[in-house]
């Protein structure tokens, strides 16, 4: 093991329930056909994404402009306000620090979402690498290319990273670039299926040291 990889949503601060009732409602006021069976489906898409697969089959009437200027304004609030740190991630992150193991962020939201949660709970220097699907052109989860650009930057082998990841989408993003993945049960995903993860946990206490040594032993 070389690096550990986080996603942001749902594995480092609690967004997903935010969003689900936020999201939910705003989408259903665009879309009136929307439900809860569409609303899972979205699950770890960027917003670049997301706005690209209703325009295509939903009939979106809003221009993309318009759409990314009211999900940063739901964004302020939820990140701003109402998200709060996933129990145990603080125990996780500094375990990983005592053992010099680098650490790296890699979410399909945008910057300006990042920077809100990482400004919040001052956390940007507890990243060796931080990136944003905002820097794929359109390459988001489940694509690897999020996922090998954070290695790059790690200037680490895919191969020896762990990724951990609580949507399909990003299960599949982690596990197509070569890397060991990490399924995590926060609570609020039963729905998705993260069968390809090569490990499920329900908290993050399950990863002590010598959990995390034995995944990827260090070579």
């Amino acid at each position: 093991m070389d690096a550990v990889i986080f996603d942001m949503d749902g594995v480092i601060v609690d967004s997903e329930i935010h969003w689900k009732t936020t999201e939910g409602y705003f989408l259903q006021s665009l879309i009136p056909t929307w439900n809860i069976n569409d609303q899972d489906k979205i699950l770890g898409l960027g917003v670049h994404d997301l706005y690209a697969l209703l325009a295509s089959t939903y009939q979106l009437q809003k221009t993309k402009e318009q759409f990314l200027e009211l999900y940063q304004e739901m964004a302020n609030v939820i990140y701003g306000e109402k998200v709060s740190l996933i129990e145990g991630f603080t125990e996780l992150l500094s375990v990983l620090h005592a053992n010099h193991i680098p650490v790296a962020l890699a979410s399909s939201s945008p910057w300006t979402w990042i920077n809100i949660m990482l400004e919040r709970f001052n956390l940007r220097a507890s990243f060796q690498a931080i990136v944003s699907a905002d820097e794929l052109e359109g390459e988001g989860k489940p694509s690897p290319a999020i996922y090998l650009l954070t290695a790059k930057q790690l200037g680490v082998s895919p191969t020896r990273c762990i990724a951990i990841e609580d949507s399909k989408n990003g299960v599949l993003s982690a596990k197509n670039a070569g890397m060991y993945c990490i399924g995590f049960r926060n609570g609020f995903n039963d729905e998705q299926d993260l069968s390809r993860a090569d490990m499920i946990i329900q908290h993050f206490a399950e990863l002590d040291w010598q959990t995390l040594r034995q995944l990827l032993p260090i070579q």
